[in-house]
């Protein structure tokens, strides 16, 4: 079995705000929306298309946990194909916190969720004289562009030394 060399990303001063992405699109069946519920969340209304009808959400809904799960399947792909070819040992990417986390419309099996992300600051902070902050803001929308989630997370992203000071 052979390994894939690990991919790096760019230094924190290569990351210019407002950069944006679209992670890409996934279309949640329900199936996989009863499995998940089943799993993780066991309310009713993500494990029981009958006995959903009977709940203020009147039907089957996507788990926020599975949404924002999603998210995270497709950034990581999208992120390891976008930086595909720099591989200079840098370390980017830990997250340092998620605020803001908010859930807005239901999503139903069927709906397919688009997933973004833009770079809305870099705060003046160095973490351990080697780290910079990347503040990014995160949504889903659904197919009719309701937005259906957003958050903002914090993530490290390591400082060029050729330029450090």
């Amino acid at each position: 079995m052979s390994l894939k060399p690990y991919i790096r990303s760019r230094w924190f001063e290569d990351i210019p705000i407002g950069e944006f992405h679209v992670f890409g699109s996934h279309t949640f069946s329900e199936l996989e929306a009863i499995e998940f519920g089943r799993r993780y969340s066991p309310e009713i209304y993500h494990t029981d298309p009958t006995g959903a009808w009977d709940t203020p959400y009147r039907g089957l809904v996507i788990c926020g946990w599975h949404l924002t799960a999603t998210w995270m399947k497709l950034m990581v792909g999208y992120m390891e194909n976008f930086a595909s070819g720099v591989q200079d040992g840098r370390r980017n990417g830990a997250g340092m916190g998620v605020e803001d986390l908010e859930w807005y419309l239901p999503v139903r099996p069927g709906h397919t969720i688009t997933f973004t992300y833009e770079v809305t600051e870099k705060p003046e902070r160095v973490v351990r004289n080697r780290w910079g902050i990347i503040r990014s803001r995160n949504e889903a929308f659904n197919q009719y562009g309701d937005r259906v989630m957003s958050f903002t997370i914090d993530i490290l992203a390591e400082r060029n030394p050729a330029g450090a000071g």
